[in-house]
């Protein structure tokens, strides 16, 4: 029997925004990628609202913000609990991406949206994978077996195959890269249904060997050269790229430093050192035949802010973060270089219409741009005073509320305890406690009689001043002669022994036994005060925290871009020494008690420098496209993530060679296509 399929888009459709899609197979129902846009937008938010309490899995293809910048926000303010999948590089790589913007915004202004705690639960969920490892699903998805391929473009990319014993195979397949690189996989299969993205159905690759001549000479200017690029994704790419450029003794670029600038610099390259097997055949090859690590970088310094980045000798050719010019280092330096002519800037991938870098890129012959300088500053006077005011309000609403909270619990909890420690007196054991008394009546004396019922008066006595509790409270079994004023005659027969409240601590295991917990062994270390030193991090929001224990929140005073906050590692750290830097399970949160504010100024910009789009997005062309549909030929095929014009020509070039045996969908934001083979089904 023939499953329901069905798919209804929550973001990139006719757009070249985020991707995400809910897929319903059945009663299961999966949410294919969890993009969010640059500018944050919050209608694709209200989108996932609407759907997020029925996802029960979320599969996520590439670690960049377009396939899963909203999933902190939706773990942390939805309530979002599924398993996500993904592979081992995309969620590692998926936590850089993350935690830079988290930090390239924080720097320059006050973000609130997500913090690095709820990056940190969203990360909490992922099962990582392999390719072709296959996954069975349990509860409403049984039946359903889950793979990841190789899908190129970025590392650890991957398109999702959705399989069914017996049935139907759906492929969810976007900004895949079909050709050979320096640093990725390529492997594609033959689904019956297939989800695939149109965005570059109008666009045709030029050669590699072009781009890299065209990157070459642009770089050979005498001015700083400024390449806008991702944090963990295709910055690998690049950074192999002119790395081996730089070992070449006659591309004569040894007079040029070259840096990679981003706040987690460092991390990037030793997780890409250590993910060789995810590359391609050809870096395998060279690993195993030299046992030498390509991303052991010699030419490529390591810089986490500006202040490091001044120490690079000039003139240098820089790799910085964010690719869309919103914010990040390489909006601060595209600030700093642009109106000089000697400099160039080059933009490496086409991100979302109406951000600094599209712009540049749809204008080419823009002689002048206007862009808001945004920094912060540290509160002073009357406004620190307010805030400090504000902000001793609420710590004591919040104490206020924290001790009612706990007197509230102390109550449950001892009313909790008193229930537990009270002995239950059965009825049979009643009726043999009183059949003996009558006996002992009749066989003792007069005498007997007055001291025993003066005992028991005694004990009445004893029990109305106060000291039933004690009884109820020290006695792990009261005396059945004594019975408390709480009691009943008619108590259940099972006896209720006194028992103290535990709670069982259960333990995890894997396959190797029990999971260590890297916080009992981890020595706590009094760090040097460094008050004085300028160049270190500081997060403007008091709740915010970072990821790296050895970053200390103090605020920056950087001569070339006043009240900006940046970050740096302390002065006996160097960047390129693997034991000198904490690793990405070792993380620790700092709070700021600096507060700041934000100031946005309008200022309008001169481009002298050579503004230039090389493009290294590493996506498939038209023609690639065509080609591998010929190949595939689905069943049905619906096409995403696209502008019109690109999706209608993609519709008519598969409708005019037959390609498509069955539909072809083409769905809008909200739009629910129902891809059900057979339709008699009961739905």
């Amino acid at each position: 029997m023939a499953s329901i399929l069905k798919l209804q888009v929550i973001g990139g459709a006719y757009n070249e925004g985020a991707l995400a899609y809910l897929l319903q197979t059945d009663d299961f129902r999966f949410l294919l990628d969890c993009g969010w846009d640059e500018n944050f937008s919050p209608e694709i938010i209200e989108e996932y609202k609407r759907h997020i309490k029925s996802v029960d899995a979320v599969l996520i293809t590439y670690p960049d913000i377009y396939h899963l910048g909203a999933l902190p926000y939706l773990v942390g303010h939805c309530g979002l609990k599924c398993p996500v999948y993904a592979t081992i590089p995309v969620y590692k790589m998926g936590q850089m991406f993350m935690y830079d913007l988290h930090q390239s915004r924080s720097n320059s202004e006050d973000f609130t949206l997500f913090t690095l705690d709820h990056v940190d639960a969203a990360f909490d969920l992922f099962i990582q994978l392999k390719y072709d490892q296959s996954i069975p699903l349990e509860g409403n998805g049984q039946g359903l077996t889950i793979t990841p391929l190789p899908a190129g473009h970025m590392i650890g990319g991957a398109i999702w195959k959705i399989s069914k014993e017996g049935e139907e195979e759906i492929v969810y397949a976007v900004d895949y890269n079909h050709k050979k690189e320096r640093s990725n996989l390529t492997k594609i299969s033959r689904p019956t249904l297939l989800i695939t993205d149109a965005l570059n159905t109008k666009y045709s690759q030029g050669q590699r060997k072009t781009k890299d001549a065209q990157l070459l000479k642009t770089m050979r200017r005498d001015g700083n050269v400024l390449i806008c690029v991702d944090t963990a994704g295709r910055v690998l790419e690049l950074a192999l790229l002119l790395e081996q450029l730089w070992r070449n003794e006659q591309s004569g670029l040894f007079a040029y430093s070259l840096a990679l600038l981003n706040n987690f610099s460092f991390q990037v390259i030793e997780f890409a050192r250590s993910q060789v097997e995810w590359m391609s055949d050809k870096i395998v090859r060279q690993f195993e035949e030299n046992r030498a690590n390509p991303f052991h970088l010699r030419y490529v310094k390591l810089c986490h802010d500006l202040n490091e980045l001044e120490k690079v000798r000039a003139p240098k050719v820089v790799l910085a973060s964010q690719p869309d010019l919103e914010c990040g280092f390489a909006r601060d330096l595209f600030i700093q270089w642009v109106e000089n002519d000697k400099n160039s800037i080059i933009l490496t991938t086409r991100t979302c219409p109406g951000t600094l870098a599209r712009e540049l890129i749809d204008k080419p012959n823009l002689t002048t741009i206007e862009v808001e300088v945004r920094r912060k500053v540290p509160l002073e006077g009357v406004e620190l005073e307010e805030y400090m005011e504000r902000q001793r309000i609420l710590n004591e609403q919040n104490a206020a509320k924290a001790q009612a909270e706990k007197k509230k619990s102390r109550k449950l909890s001892k009313r909790s305890i008193d229930e537990e420690m009270d002995v239950d007196v059965s009825v049979d054991d009643y009726e043999e406690e009183e059949e003996d008394e009558e006996e002992e009546e009749e066989d003792d004396d007069d005498e007997n009689q007055d001291n025993n019922k003066s005992k028991l008066s005694t004990t009445d006595t004893i029990i109305d001043t106060g000291l039933a509790d004690d009884l109820k409270g020290n006695s792990l079994h009261t005396p059945s002669s004594i019975r408390l004023p709480s009691q009943s005659p008619f108590a259940p027969k099972r006896k209720a022994f006194a028992m103290f409240p535990y709670k069982e601590e259960k333990y995890v295991c894997d396959d190797y036994g029990e999971i260590i917990n890297l916080d009992d062994y981890m020595i706590i270390e009094t760090k040097p005060s460094i008050a004085n030193d300028l160049s270190s991090i500081n997060f403007g929001d008091s709740d915010e925290r970072h990821p790296f224990s050895e970053l200390t929140d103090i605020t920056n005073n950087n001569n070339n871009t006043p009240g900006m906050i940046m970050m740096q590692q302390p002065a006996t750290t160097v960047p390129n020494n693997q034991s000198q830097h904490p690793s990405i399970q070792q993380v620790q949160h700092q709070p700021s008690s600096i507060p700041f504010k934000t100031l946005r100024d309008k200022r309008e910009l001169k481009i002298n420098a050579k503004v230039l789009y090389v493009d290294f997005e590493a996506r498939s062309d038209r023609e690639s496209i065509e080609k591998l549909l010929n190949q595939i030929k689905p069943k049905n095929l619906i096409f995403i993530h696209g502008t019109q014009d690109c999706i209608e020509q993609l519709d008519k070039y598969c409708t005019a060679r037959q390609i498509v045996q069955g539909r072809i969908f083409s769905p809008h934001i909200g739009e629910i296509v129902d891809a059900t083979t057979e339709r008699n089904l009961y739905q």
